[in-house]
């Protein structure tokens, strides 16, 4: 799986103990920010970008609160970026909401809690295990919110 990821100045510290757990796991990974850090807007906007445009299968994006990445990253067409602060949000996001981008807050989680996050982000499949919604209509459901991709 390719993975892209990128951080501002307050979720850099995170995301370079994500990107190392991602490497050591065999992940594909770009790191757009492996250098510095940029501004949560630039992060957000190129890797929603580069989901949007296919080149990614999943990103994980960082910044202090992880609002400011996730609202960037959802202004791109086809971009499902879950803000997730706990292990069963990140797994339901993957399973209610399909979402290909992971935004994480470096000023509200620990390195272990957030590689157990990106695990289950990476690992969960979407509409599997969910005793709460029928596969049928989860997908249906993501069906008719990505229509509304294509009525903005």
């Amino acid at each position: 799986m390719k993975i892209i990821i990128g951080a501002d100045p307050l979720g850099y510290a995170l995301k370079n103990a994500v990107g190392k757990y991602l490497l050591s796991a065999g992940y594909e990974v770009v790191d757009i920010t492996e250098a510095e850090p940029a501004p949560y807007y630039q992060v957000g906007d190129e890797v929603g970008r580069r989901i949007s445009d296919g080149e990614f299968e999943r990103g994980i994006i960082f910044c202090g609160t992880g609002m400011g990445v996730n609202i960037t990253a959802n202004k791109h067409r086809g971009v499902y970026c879950g803000l997730c602060e706990s292990v069963m949000s990140a797994r339901l996001c993957r399973i209610i909401n399909n979402c290909n981008v992971l935004a994480l807050g470096g000023l509200f989680n620990g390195e272990y809690k957030a590689i157990e996050m990106v695990k289950v982000f990476l690992e969960t499949g979407f509409a599997e295990g969910f005793s709460e919604a029928s596969p049928e209509f989860l997908k249906d459901s993501f069906m008719k919110v990505s229509q509304l991709d294509r009525n903005t």
